[in-house]
């Protein structure tokens, strides 16, 4: 039996609300396999050490220390273990209307080895803001990820009070790690390109009340197109885009303990209370709550 290739959208990013199903660390034997099958969630499968052969569908990538797979519930898969592996295997969904874990064990679904050579990768792809949507990559190695899998798995055997929604929070920071990751391949559209030096000048200097006009200038465009052109591009206006910088700004330096008189002066606020009142108005938080937070 051939199952069709398909492209699944998850949703926007900012609409994820995941849910870990079940999370561990262990070891397998050589020649130790798991699968063909057909899982009911996705599974995060990370190798610590060792060797691994993971097909997903009809495609094939051997993985060692530092290697990641991600799959989903609508291709088959198999998992052979070539040397001794310690690895993290983690079972979620991208959306869950509940944040009690949903072991998958009980609805996995064993599949032929035919049907498993047959089949084809199925993709699963994210909405970002201003951009093209993302695919998830099958297989991939990211600086990192081990700590923040780990401190799920703790959460998860633990069960202390309140671990369904730091799990959820671990499992969100570690898609967005994968994401950002994602993002930083992709060749920059030529749209995205012509507001380079804009986006340049904010990101270098954004205590500085830059008029559109003056970002326009730097792209060498006409400010209705250059501010048509940046919303599609990043999803906000300039203004909108440099009071998100300086915001994003502030949160670091609230958090290295610097005073908020000296990050309202070094970020170009006139004073303490439009500053707070700025900060506010983004985060819905006061920069005192924030840190307190």
């Amino acid at each position: 039996m051939s199952l069709p290739h398909s492209d699944y959208l998850i949703g926007a990013i900012e609409d994820l609300l995941p849910t870990v199903n079940f999370a561990s660390h262990a070891e397998a034997d050589p020649q130790m396999v798991f699968g063909p099958r057909i899982i009911p969630d996705y599974q995060l499968f990370y190798i610590l050490s060792g060797e691994a052969e993971v097909r997903i569908g009809s495609e094939r990538c051997i993985l060692g220390p530092g290697d990641s797979a991600l799959y989903g519930p609508h291709c088959p898969h198999k998992l052979t273990i070539a040397s001794e592996v310690v690895f993290i295997g983690i079972h979620f969904t991208y959306r869950g209307p509940s944040l009690e874990p949903v072991h998958p064990a009980f609805s996995i679904e064993s599949c032929s080895e035919e049907t498993l050579l047959s089949s084809r990768r199925s993709s699963y792809k994210l909405e970002i803001a201003g951009q093209d949507e993302l695919e998830l990559p099958p297989f991939f190695t990211i600086p990192g990820l081990e700590p923040i899998m780990m401190r799920i798995v703790k959460e998860y055997l633990n069960e202390q009070p309140g671990y369904t929604i730091v799990m959820r929070a671990l499992m969100t920071e570690l898609l967005a790690v994968i994401v950002r990751n994602q993002l930083t391949k992709r060749p920059k559209s030529q749209e995205q390109r012509k507001i380079d030096p804009a986006l340049h000048a904010i990101n270098k200097e954004p205590e500085k009340n830059w008029s559109v006009a003056e970002l326009a200038a730097l792209c060498g465009y006409h400010v209705i197109y250059f501010s048509s052109l940046f919303r599609k591009c990043t999803g906000e206006s300039p203004k909108q885009y440099l009071i998100s910088e300086r915001i994003r700004k502030a949160k670091y330096y609230l958090l290295s303990g610097d005073k908020m008189e000296v990050i309202a002066e070094r970020l170009g606020y006139a004073s303490v209370h439009y500053f707070s009142r700025n900060f506010k108005e983004e985060t819905g938080l006061t920069p005192t709550e924030f840190k307190q937070q």
